[in-house]
């Protein structure tokens, strides 16, 4: 069946960037994507590992290969906020369902801790983001936004 949902994990990255990391950077620079870079120098740095309040960084592995990986950062352009942040997935897993699945998980997680999570997405991915329900923005540093369900709303 073509597109259908491969076997995925999702795992997370606590202590070290996932196993993988290097060969997922690499195919992301080969695309012009820089911010996997970002994340590599960040990390190796200490200034971005996804251990504030709420933050965290997925990994999603296909049959033991890494696949994608997004995370969530605290926001600091909006109150009660949260941002995807290095969201991807290689391409030979687009349209897979992978993507969804991370980013599922990551909206899962970030629900009962905010209110609002943010994204700077590449035009190539809007129609993703908003099949997800985030709404297009004008504002400064930021494309789209989700308002999230309060867990005393539902």
């Amino acid at each position: 069946m073509e597109n259908a949902i491969p076997p995925s994990q999702l795992a997370t990255a606590a202590d070290r960037l996932p196993e993988g990391f290097r060969h997922l950077q690499a195919e992301a620079s080969g695309e012009g994507h820089r911010f996997l870079d970002r994340l590599a120098a960040d990390w190796a740095a200490g200034a971005m590992r996804f251990d504030g309040p709420g933050e965290l960084l997925l990994a999603s592995y296909v049959d033991g290969a890494l696949a994608g990986i997004g995370g969530l950062t605290l926001e600091t352009l909006l109150p009660n906020a949260l941002r995807m942040r290095r969201f991807y997935v290689r391409p030979s897993y687009r349209r897979t369902g992978v993507g969804r699945r991370l980013a599922s998980a990551l909206l899962e997680h970030a629900a009962p801790v905010a209110e609002v999570v943010t994204l700077n997405a590449q035009p190539a991915s809007f129609r993703f983001w908003e099949s997800l329900g985030f709404v297009g923005v004008t504002h400064a540093g930021l494309t789209h936004t989700l308002r999230l369900k309060s867990k005393s709303k539902q």
